[in-house]
């Protein structure tokens, strides 16, 4: 039996004992009934379904996600892509024990020359710029390598530590835009370490927030809810004592357990969260730029509150929430623009379509290669071509061009 069709049994066994029929389950969940059809035989179906159908049965997501071999398939043009990155974070390593990062900077180590780098590609990755990511980062990461290698014990190699941290996780943040997951934590979990060995909290906080970004897009929604939680409570501060890096730390490790509980349909618990995020957000009054290139504050929880609004089936609700946020000048457009795929995505589960194709024709303006690589961008347009009640505009076949998807 495969997985798929364990999935399909497992849904049809909680659906009986609910007592509904295919037709009622469909119509409640508000999918067809030949999604549910599918799913039952032995069909796949997206996480997003998945946790649409268990929380109209009342029971966890997890209930109907299992382990999938995947399917045979061609050779990933991503891997040669991705080779010189690859072969950063993951480097070959012979019988001496020691990774093989190759030559980058071994005899001319200058720690504010790299420290300049640094900035200058994490202002790359915020203006979206992945190609330029994509033929920076290795030499950057290789570079890093070497200036921790060629410090002995010291200040020196502190700092180096510290910039090592900071790249690597900066890799990680850059990979999961790219939906290279596997890769991005590999490269989270090294920027982890460093942070650790250094004892620098806020940065190694950071490194799991990053973490459990990429496990929430991986669907490990259980593990990302436990390992938030406990590091929640290992870096809880005292908030009268409190720095802003502290709270936005606390805060963002409370938000992800927030989105995973939401996300796995316990919704107690991710309000839970989101309530002490809350708190956490209320002493800094504004937006704080945190030591991996976000921000957290009032506006973020509050961003928050709509995404999980609408995971929870309510997009009402969701634009309710949404309608008196305005973005500040100092939260980073990667946020805003993906609370505006939440929000676009409850227009057209409200039936107001023309207002989705406003907010994805205003993304691929402002933000285009970010929106490319968009998972629920593409998503909102699909459902937004299925819901439209028209021949589709000349915008609506230029998105669709644009997204690569087919009418």
């Amino acid at each position: 039996m495969t997985d798929s069709q364990e999935i399909g049994d497992r849904l049809r066994e909680v659906r009986r004992r609910r007592g509904m029929t295919q037709e009622e389950l469909a119509k409640a969940s508000n999918l067809s009934l030949q999604v549910v059809k599918k799913i039952e035989q032995g069909g796949s179906a997206r996480l997003e379904t998945l946790h649409q159908l268990a929380r109209t049965l009342g029971v966890v997501t997890l209930t109907f996600v299992g382990p999938t071999s995947p399917e045979p398939m061609e050779d990933n043009h991503d891997d040669v892509v991705l080779a010189d990155m690859r072969s950063v974070i993951n480097p070959p390593m012979g019988l001496s024990g020691r990774p093989i990062y190759g030559t980058a900077d071994s005899d001319n180590l200058d720690l504010s020359r790299l420290s300049a780098a640094v900035k200058v590609v994490a202002g790359a990755y915020h203006a979206d710029r992945y190609d330029d990511l994509a033929s920076f980062l290795p030499a950057l990461v290789r570079s890093a390598h070497h200036h921790v290698d060629g410090y002995a014990d010291s200040q020196e190699r502190r700092e180096a530590l510290r910039l090592r941290a900071d790249v690597v996780g900066l890799a990680g943040r850059y990979l999961i835009q790219i939906r290279a997951h596997d890769l991005a934590l590999m490269a989270l979990h090294a920027s982890l370490m460093d942070a650790l060995e250094i004892g620098d909290t806020a940065l190694a906080a950071a490194a799991v927030s990053g973490q459990a970004h990429a496990m929430l897009r991986q669907g490990r929604l259980a593990e990302v809810e436990r390992l938030c939680r406990e590091t929640a409570e290992q870096i809880e501060p005292q908030l009268s004592r409190a720095t802003p890096n502290q709270l936005a730390a606390w805060g963002w490790m409370l938000l992800r357990a927030s989105a995973a509980a939401a996300r796995n349909n316990r919704p107690q618990e991710a309000q839970e969260y989101h309530g002490m995020a809350a708190a956490a957000a209320a002493p800094l009054q504004r937006e704080h730029r945190t030591v991996d290139y976000k921000t957290f504050g009032p506006v973020t929880v509050a961003l928050k509150a709509v995404e999980n609004a609408l995971v929870a089936g309510d997009p009402l609700r969701a634009l309710e929430l949404s309608a008196p946020l305005r973005r500040g000048d100092d939260m980073t457009s990667e946020e805003w623009d993906r609370h505006l795929l939440d929000e676009a995505r409850a227009h057209v589960q409200t039936g107001s379509v023309d207002s989705a194709t406003e907010i994805l024709l205003d993304l691929r303006v402002r933000s285009p290669r970010w929106l490319r690589y968009q998972q629920l961008g593409r998503d909102t347009l699909r459902d937004v071509l299925v819901a439209r009640t028209r021949t589709l505009s000349e915008e609506q076949r230029a998105l669709a061009d644009f997204m690569g998807i087919r009418e």
